[in-house]
């Protein structure tokens, strides 16, 4: 078996539960019988997966962890190609093809897709749904739509439960469209909103799932922190202060840089970890310019300028609960978005002075952080 020995808990565990589905998929067992075993509810849309990857490589050989990471690097590998899609609705062709490159190289895709997770499998129906809502709408596309959130809710509940504002923006934009009548409009999405809300609120399940999850990544988080950690530094300062403190902390993993060669990361194997988060760090710059001296953010559609928000608010909400760059990264691409379009809007010594300033900025904050920790 390659690598079993030397991958992280959750991705043995994904690996195991491969090899139990492929053997359940020969019993008979279909996709609504996997979402019925207790173990996979919340994991049932990657653990089927995976269970007819392996039903397929015993076919031609046998199951293996090599086999299961490349059909994840494959998943991976799909995304650029849909970043691509997504740019041509706002950009020139060339220009499409080098920010496909860009995050197909330098984003956090390359390094996750090389575990045996779900996360790439989420980012990939996020940003589907990103290119769908994005374009004109069409019966077609609904249906698409429809059908990307279902899956994406099977693959993990509180990103497909997310996804459902996603999925509104949507419905919003048909109706502000093709609907001329001001009061009812307003009275539909009053309404739509008052069914989503009540729906969530008065459901014990999602309740008792939010709880959960909270509950269980503050706990991880903890357990993965001294008391001397700066992020549980940070998290202990007044509500207020604490949010936004770990809003930016988050966006800095993995932090210090030496963070990559402690525990059970791999040293020089998570190089591309640490330069996507480097090279994220100083995208912000960009983006922060954009929005608070160029105004990028009044010359977005409204669909995008909607998508952008939530997708603040979702970072927001795994900024407090844990610091996890590859939860994160399902809507990285409607920020990367905007980031390129204030980039490109950015006049050229503009652009070369926030490089400079960004790169400064992050050595003193690693030179700080070694200070305090010696």
């Amino acid at each position: 078996i390659y690598g079993v020995n030397s991958i992280k808990s959750d991705e043995k565990w994904f690996y195991w539960a491969s090899n139990d589905v492929y053997f359940k998929i020969k019993l008979g067992y279909n996709f609504w019988d996997i979402t019925e075993v207790q173990q996979y509810k919340d994991t049932s849309g990657a653990v089927y997966l995976y269970g007819l990857i392996s039903y397929l490589a015993n076919i031609y050989d046998s199951n293996s962890m090599l086999v299961q990471k490349v059909g994840t690097s494959f998943i991976g590998a799909l995304i650029p190609m849909v970043m691509y899609g997504i740019s041509r609705l706002y950009l020139s062709e060339k220009i499409s093809f080098y920010l496909a490159i860009i995050y197909g190289v330098f984003s956090f895709i390359p390094f996750f897709s090389t575990t045996l997770l779900r996360d790439t499998h989420i980012a990939l129906t996020f940003i589907i749904a990103i290119y769908i809502i994005l374009q004109k709408w069409s019966f077609v596309n609904f249906i698409i739509l429809i059908s990307i959130s279902f899956y994406s809710y099977y693959l993990r509940e509180q990103t497909g439960v997310f996804m459902l504002s996603f999925f509104s923006i949507y419905i919003f934009d048909f109706l502000h469209k093709n609907m001329e009548n001001r009061y009812i409009k307003i009275s539909i999405y009053l309404t739509l909103t008052s069914i989503m809300v009540v729906g969530i609120l008065s459901s014990n399940e999602l309740m008792d799932m939010f709880n959960r999850i909270s509950t269980s990544s503050a706990e991880r988080s903890l357990e993965k922190a001294s008391s001397s950690s700066i992020g549980v530094k940070i998290a202990k300062l007044p509500f207020g202060l604490n949010v936004i403190g770990l809003l930016g902390f988050g966006q800095m993993q993995p932090f210090p840089p030496s963070l990559i060669f402690k525990g059970s990361h791999k040293g020089l194997f998570e190089l591309p970890y640490l330069y996507a988060g480097i090279l994220w760090f100083i995208g912000l710059g960009f983006l922060l310019y954009g929005i608070f001296k160029e105004n990028i953010l009044k010359e977005l559609e409204l669909k995008l300028l909607l998508m952008f928000l939530l997708s603040l608010l979702y970072i927001i909400l795994i900024s407090v609960i844990e610091f996890s760059q590859r939860r994160q990264m399902a809507v990285y691409p409607v920020v990367f978005l905007v980031m390129a379009l204030s980039y490109l809007k950015i006049p050229t010594t503009a652009k070369t002075n926030i490089w400079i300033y960004m790169v400064i900025f992050y050595i003193l904050l690693s030179l700080t952080y070694y200070f305090i920790k010696l």
